[in-house]
């Protein structure tokens, strides 16, 4: 480093020395509200708990001293700097659903081991709160900067992006945008996605064992970690034979009770973001494999059962039997079988496919129509991106790995991922932390953690790239 960076440096790691006890604080108090989305009430387009977790940030920022802007109650924006800002930090205050297996509250922070527990510590409210603390300390040690910087926070990312969308239909992006949403080094591939919904229906049919009801996953993103089925007409002892031996087979955990004169199978799995299937286990396609092994009586119920084992077999992340498998340098597809609401009369259900930069030039939703028509499955709405891409060799990603490298003393690269965040269709915009590399945060799963320290460093990081971007020279 030169002398001048050297010194920035310097005071860059003073002041979060001082500042950092603050910065938990924060956090802490946004994990503690549950910002789930919810259906939509006067003033709360996203429910009153996203409403809610806005207002805090927004409250926070004006008590650091920053005029907070909020668009259509679901976006808020703070500005350091010149305006229009030269650069955007992306970061979003809504979580997905806690989900079950935490050893801790996950709307209560814990720090343990030098680790923050909770929904939401990275995944988003973390680097979040490390973007509006960078800020600060860009503020407060380099008051000579030139050009501008803001921060936007939104509160719908889980659920599809329409909160951005809405808010870059009416306001431009700035020229250098970035999100902590991910991973370091920097991000400069994002997949598409291809998430289609299905269903059937059929006459009611009483014939004895059958399936009364199945269920798994909440939402399309995420790994189910437990799905159940009500049946009826069969023998615990008979049930339990097959829970045994397809527990042993898929790896999740199946059990039954009685209820009634009916049964009840629990599956139990791992829950992972559906950009990741593999480092889940799905509960509800481990379920579905073992209903169709079951000896129900012939049914059109139990017919879709059975076609939907065959169309997602418990393993099968990439779409080999849906006839989508495939791969290039940006990676391989990957599916998610992810929710499944099944009754005695219908079902529905739909996945979460990843699909890389070859994909963009396929028929997908032709393949999989077709391969749902063999089975009598009707596909019956989907959305679809393409694969998204900012070249290695642009000035703002070289920037942004130098830094890394400086912070961390490791080799900067570029990575592909499967998941999609805000800048997904932002012309140059990356993703810049805030996961490590190797370091597995169970974002979407039970036990999210972020290393205190890698926060930390990670708003340092954030910082620096203020300082190198907006103080350059026209």
């Amino acid at each position: 480093m030169s002398d001048n960076k050297t010194e920035i440096r310097r005071e860059i790691d003073g002041w979060f020395e001082k500042h950092s006890g603050e910065m938990i604080n924060d956090l802490r108090r946004l994990v503690a509200v549950k910002s789930v989305r919810s259906p939509a009430q006067a003033g709360a387009p996203y429910g009153p708990n996203s409403r809610e977790v806005l207002a805090l940030a927004g409250s926070m920022l004006e008590a650091k001293g920053f005029k907070v802007d909020c668009f259509e109650d679901i976006v808020i924006t703070a500005t350091l700097g010149s305006d229009p800002p030269l650069m955007g930090i992306l970061a979003h205050l809504d979580i997905v659903e806690a989900g079950e297996g935490w050893d801790t509250d996950p709307f209560a922070m814990a720090e343990k081991d030098g680790k923050l527990f909770g929904r939401g510590v990275i995944d988003n409210k973390g680097p979040a709160v490390a973007a509006m603390y960078a800020l600060c300390c860009v503020r407060d040690i380099f008051p000579e900067l030139g050009k501008g910087v803001q921060v936007i926070f939104g509160s719908g990312e889980e659920t599809g992006f329409d909160d951005i969308t809405r808010y870059l239909a009416k306001n431009e992006p700035p020229p250098y945008v970035f999100t902590p949403d991910g991973e370091f080094p920097v991000v400069n591939i994002e997949k598409g996605r291809f998430a289609p919904f299905f269903g059937a229906s059929w006459r009611r049919d009483s014939s004895l064992p059958r399936i009364v009801s199945a269920n798994g996953g909440k939402t399309m993103n995420i790994v189910p970690n437990r799905a159940e089925a009500v049946i009826e007409g069969m023998e615990a002892c008979e049930a339990e034979v097959f829970c045994r031996e397809f527990s042993e087979k898929t790896g999740a955990a199946i059990s039954v009770r009685a209820d009634g004169n009916r049964l009840v199978i629990t599956s139990e799995g791992k829950a992972a973001h559906a950009a990741r299937p593999h480092l889940g286990l799905n509960a509800q396609t481990a379920l579905i494999e073992m209903l169709a092994a079951m000896p129900f009586a012939e049914s059109a119920g139990f017919g879709y059962i059975c076609a939907l084992s065959r169309l997602f077999p418990h393993g099968d992340n990439q779409g080999k039997a849906l006839g989508i498998a495939m791969e290039d340098e940006t990676g391989d597809l990957t599916v998610n079988f992810g929710v499944l609401r099944f009754s005695e009369i219908e079902f529905s259900g739909n996945f979460d496919s990843r699909t890389p930069a070859c994909a963009d030039d396929v028929d997908i939703h032709g393949i999989t129509e077709s391969s749902f028509d063999r089975e009598g499955i009707k596909l019956t709405s989907h959305t679809r991106s393409k694969c998204h891409h900012t070249p290695e060799d642009s000035p703002f990603v070289q920037a942004l790995l130098r830094i890394y490298e400086d912070y961390t003393g490791e080799p900067g690269y570029c990575l592909s991922i499967g998941g999609q965040t805000y800048v997904h269709d932002i012309t140059g915009g990356v993703v810049f932390g805030a996961a490590m590399p190797g370091v597995e945060n169970n974002v979407h799963g039970a036990n999210e953690f972020i290393e205190l320290d890698q926060l930390i460093l990670g708003s340092k990081m954030c910082a620096q790239a203020i300082i190198d971007m907006c103080s350059k020279k026209d």
